[in-house]
């Protein structure tokens, strides 16, 4: 975690395809090279162009693509979100992922919700820019207990946490001192006001920026012990990335930058299997 992470990008299927949008940045004088897992990612292999930096590229002011982890990107992949759903992001932030789902759905409805408004300030217009605008929709309510019950084809809960995971990019978090069980208690809340949300039968993912127990295996195994009759863990197959933590069972997975080059993350996901 201490060498620099690689400016990771996510080509916006939504405007291009993957090859069309390396086409571009190439003859516009970036070089790039295709990343290992995630299949929209590819790597800026010199960076970010000196003059303008990302947001001076063409490509990016039209909405070809996005500047992501190729990690963040494998969390949208768990979610398997599909054409015609209506899907929840939980705790959108900026709405990286939000983007994301929604070129991945290509149509359909995207909801974000996110306790502090201003970090979705700036989401309309960079959806506006990607070409999501009409599938982005933020809903209304000061927390989730405000939304309809089961009303939700997959929920993703990419919950707050340490943003250990993201040391290499954010050095000055080696000197934050959260409360550990403080925040072990905040994940587990979202994810139980998220799990009734989830139609029957529908999805819910739950995702951290860290590679700690506390903030990961912990608040699943605590999440587990309260649903079990309501939720089944839904196993990652071949084609998603192997385990790599002897805790990570079949629904669980930890991306680790020394082994997979990506910052730091969790997933967990499952499946509402009431009435299904």
């Amino acid at each position: 975690m201490n060498e620099p992470g690689p400016v990771m990008c996510r080509a916006n299927v939504a405007r291009c395809s993957v090859e069309e949008c390396a086409e571009r940045l190439e003859q516009d004088g970036l070089k790039i090279a295709p990343a290992r897992f995630a299949t929209h990612a590819f790597a800026l292999v010199n960076g970010a162009p000196a003059n303008g930096g990302i947001f001076g590229v063409n490509a990016w002011r039209e909405g070809w693509f996005e500047v992501q982890d190729e990690g963040s990107q494998l969390i949208v992949a768990a979610l398997e979100a599909k054409a015609g759903e209506r899907v929840l992001d939980a705790c959108a932030g900026n709405g990286g992922k939000t983007l994301a789902i929604a070129a991945e759905m290509k149509f359909g409805e995207v909801c974000v919700f996110d306790i502090d408004r201003r970090r979705l300030a700036h989401l309309e217009a960079n959806a506006e820019r990607a070409g999501s605008r009409d599938m982005v929709t933020t809903v209304q309510g000061t927390s989730l207990q405000d939304l309809a019950p089961q009303s939700f084809d997959a929920v993703l809960v990419d919950a707050p946490c340490s943003s250990v995971g993201a040391l290499r990019r954010t050095p000055s978090l080696r000197h934050m001192h959260d409360d550990p069980n403080e925040l072990a208690k905040i994940q587990l809340g979202i994810l139980r006001e998220a799990a009734a949300l989830v139609k029957p039968g529908g999805r819910l993912v739950y995702a951290t920026c860290s590679v700690l127990s506390f903030e990961n295996h912990e608040v699943v195994r605590a999440f587990e012990s309260e649903f079990a009759d309501i939720y089944e863990p839904l196993p990652f197959d071949d084609a998603f990335i192997a385990a790599s933590r002897e805790r990570d069972r079949e629904h669980e997975r930890s991306l680790l930058p020394h082994l997979h080059g990506t910052d730091g993350f969790f997933i967990a996901r499952f499946r509402n299997r009431s009435n299904f």
